[in-house]
């Protein structure tokens, strides 16, 4: 059950980052609580388990977003991942997580490159949300991706 709460936070993590660039507090939390009580039900270790998840999936994002590198929806939906897949999976999943969003924005600054050598400096005609980064949902589908291959 773990798992279909887990694929079905991915989901919609990855939907609504990549269309909207947030995440929405009812997402992280309807996914949290559902984890919590999952958790619950498999007794004190499981729930020791969630919760260092938690903490772990907090404490990987929190410096960057004090830096101004992250929003708060990717440090939420990153500890609810840790919540929902426990410390070592966890782990696997944010490093695959993080080599998919550093190739991301890579291709993300080649595109803007080649689109300012081709127009004018003035780039008023794309939306500034358009060259951020949907980091929540490419963690999210990682964490999936990464408890199909466990």
């Amino acid at each position: 059950m773990r798992l279909v709460i887990l694929f079905l936070f991915a989901a919609a993590a990855a939907y609504v980052d990549l269309r909207h660039r947030r995440v929405p507090n009812r997402l992280v939390a309807t996914a949290a609580a559902c984890g919590v009580i999952l958790a619950a039900c498999g007794g004190l270790c499981s729930l020791r388990c969630a919760a260092c998840g938690l903490l772990l999936g907090f404490a990987l994002l929190f410096p960057a977003f004090i830096l101004g590198m992250v929003g708060g929806g990717d440090v939420k939906s990153l500890a609810v991942l840790g919540l929902l897949t426990g410390p070592g999976l966890l782990w696997v999943s944010f490093l695959r997580g993080a080599a998919a969003g550093g190739l991301a924005a890579v291709v993300l600054l080649a595109v803007r490159r080649r689109r300012r050598k081709g127009r004018e400096q003035n780039e008023s005609y794309i939306r500034a949300s358009a060259w951020t980064l949907p980091y929540a949902g490419i963690l999210s589908l990682s964490a999936a991706l990464s408890a199909l291959l466990a």
